[in-house]
């Protein structure tokens, strides 16, 4: 039996991209590089752990909704207390 989810030539539904689709992904890098500060992680750490998660988690589905640079921006205000 097939399953809609093991299939990579499924079509992603347009609900998943656009405006909300950055901002969650905005939102879950703050928390997982907050999280990596709290933990005691590096910036430069939290910044490569949080870019391979991004490249893991769109390495099938395309392009990831932010780039390496906003990626990087969002970990130093986490490690900077701003936001």
């Amino acid at each position: 039996m097939p399953f809609c989810w093991m299939d990579e030539s499924a079509e992603r539904k347009s609900a998943d991209e656009g405006p909300h689709c950055a901002r969650a992904a905005e939102i879950e890098i703050k928390e997982r590089a907050q999280l990596f500060c709290r933990l005691g992680y590096s910036k430069s750490d939290a910044v490569h752990r949080c870019l391979g998660n991004v490249a893991w988690a769109y390495s099938v589905s395309g392009t990831p909704a932010l780039s390496p640079a906003k990626i990087r921006k969002l970990v130093a205000s986490a490690y900077s207390g701003v936001g």
